[in-house]
């Protein structure tokens, strides 16, 4: 079955070229000239993947994000940020509010679509809610389930990124293994996928803060990389 990208971008050219492209790649896509719009079309459709812009009147595309992220039937939806704004500043930011990539233009609609691809392949390979099996992976009362794509802490159900939630997987089903950030991208995401500068540490950061008082059984380990150490 076709996948359903949504594009939420102001420019009409931006959105013709990303339809002619996408859609030459086999999948379904909804082009909207404003957050407005694409958050009127969510109510009846939720696309496997989002295009989205940041600089738009209304709700700009931070805000949509954080909007999207804060609601449970779309917080897993996953975000590609496409914009002008090429700051580290900007990058990190839309990481931080739980993007799971980002990138500026103007772009290469080759390097694009790669990403596209590698996203979506990221995200079939975790299993959806209701199969059969039950592969949980546990420290204490920190609790995850790879089968149902859920993680819970003391028993309270915690809301996870892909991109988080693939992560901490990795740490706990290696305890003790120490991974360089090329390691942990080249695990999580394949190694035909771009990431600017400070995507791992961002993503680690914001997934300690999740965990409450589970945050410091991921180390740091200073030059080298990340691990889970009890």
């Amino acid at each position: 079955m076709s996948k359903t990208i949504f594009v939420i971008d102001d420019e009409k050219d931006i959105q013709n070229i990303l339809e002619v492209n996408l859609r030459n790649n086999g999948y379904k896509v909804n082009s909207f000239s404003s957050a407005e719009k694409a958050l009127e079309s969510l109510k009846k459709t939720i696309p496997d993947l989002i295009i989205l812009d940041i600089m738009m009147d209304g709700m700009d595309g931070y805000d949509f994000c954080k909007h999207l992220r804060s609601r449970d039937e779309y917080s897993r939806v996953p975000i590609i940020f496409l914009s002008a704004k090429s700051e580290e500043f900007d990058k990190v930011l839309g990481l931080e509010l739980g993007g799971d990539d980002y990138i500026t233009k103007p772009f290469g609609i080759k390097e694009l679509t790669s990403r596209v691809k590698a996203l979506l392949r990221r995200t079939e390979s975790v299993p959806e809610p209701g199969t059969d099996q039950d592969n949980k992976l546990a420290y204490d009362g920190l609790e995850l389930y790879p089968d149902k794509y859920q993680v819970l802490i003391d028993g309270k159900d915690i809301n996870l990124t892909k991109t988080e939630f693939l992560i901490l997987q990795l740490f706990l089903k290696y305890p003790g293994k120490i991974f360089t950030r090329d390691n942990i991208i080249d695990s999580i995401r394949g190694d035909d996928v771009y990431v600017i500068d400070r995507t791992i540490d961002v993503h680690i950061m914001n997934l300690r803060k999740k965990m409450g008082h589970y945050k410091n059984i991921i180390k740091t380990f200073s030059g080298i990389g990340y691990g889970f150490k009890e």
